[in-house]
């Protein structure tokens, strides 16, 4: 019978010890060479990036970052190119306007993003000194345009206590689309009246809003389809375990559809508001 001798018995013993351990090795650089290079490129830089600062700088730190830049254009020393130049002046006017500022460091809402988009096919080939500024229109604050019915941290548990259902629309003052809303908004919580309750949380009740939006893995709170967002507390549900978050068209046939069958239980029954008449008929 042949024998293997000990140093031969060693290096079959190391070979399948390599051989053993060499696909976990492989898989582990394969997973931290996606980590450390694939996964940072595949998700764009924050507005605080785009200007070179920390995240959460104040609206004075934007506004000085953003004048570093902006001397260098004027001064000639140097030509921005209108892509670069459009990143970061859209960068500067969120992050100046607190409203804007607040939702987006709390929620990273970016409501504004496709006036943005639009803005670069509007501009694209224009030289930075043909563009006209400012970029964005100015969020308005007024409450008194649509706010009504508006629950706090301080009333939030004595409303969640009645034994009504409860439908809640997550907005800001900041928001476009919350304002454009409001007339949706107010005709819903007529329809709903004496059924269920209705009520408003503002994203500047950070806490309230906070616990109202979903999480992501890293605990960043956030509102996937963004503002309105619009969450219904089903008949004996007190916690926001067991709340129901609505995905549906924002519109007051599928909002008040979705309410009267996926949280009172009841039976689908058409219902069609004038304007809905009015385009099936058209039809």
């Amino acid at each position: 019978m042949a024998r293997v001798s000990s140093g031969g018995a060693a290096s079959l013993s190391m070979a399948s010890t390599l051989k053993a351990y060499s696909i976990p090795l492989i898989m582990f650089s394969a997973a931290m060479f996606f980590q450390v290079f694939v996964i940072p490129n595949s998700f764009p830089l924050n507005h605080y990036d785009v200007l070179g600062i920390k995240r959460y700088s104040t609206v004075e730190e934007v506004a000085q970052a953003y004048e570093k830049f902006s001397s260098k254009w004027n001064s000639g020393m140097e030509v921005p190119e209108t892509n670069n130049f459009l990143k970061i002046r859209y960068a500067f006017e969120l992050l100046t306007d607190p409203l804007w500022k607040r939702d987006y460091d709390i929620f990273f809402i970016d409501e504004q993003i496709s006036a943005f988009e639009n803005v670069k096919k509007q501009y694209s080939g224009v030289s930075f000194s043909g563009i006209n500024l400012p970029l964005l229109n100015a969020a308005s604050s007024d409450p008194g345009d649509y706010a009504f019915n508006v629950i706090t941290s301080n009333d939030f548990h004595s409303v969640l206590e009645k034994t009504e259902p409860l439908l809640i629309q997550i907005y800001s003052f900041g928001s476009n689309s919350s304002r454009q809303f409001s007339n949706s908004w107010k005709r819903i919580a007529t329809f709903l009246e004496g059924v269920a309750n209705t009520g408003m949380v503002e994203l500047g009740d950070a806490r309230l809003a906070t616990y109202l939006a979903e999480k992501k893995p890293t605990g960043q709170p956030f509102f996937r389809n963004g503002l309105p967002s619009l969450v219904a507390f089903p008949p004996g549900c007190r916690t926001s375990d067991c709340l129901v978050r609505y995905e549906g068209e924002l519109s007051v046939d599928a909002v008040t559809d979705w309410f009267a069958t996926a949280i009172l239980n009841l039976p689908r029954i058409p219902y069609y508001s004038k304007e809905s008449l009015h385009l099936k008929w058209k039809r």
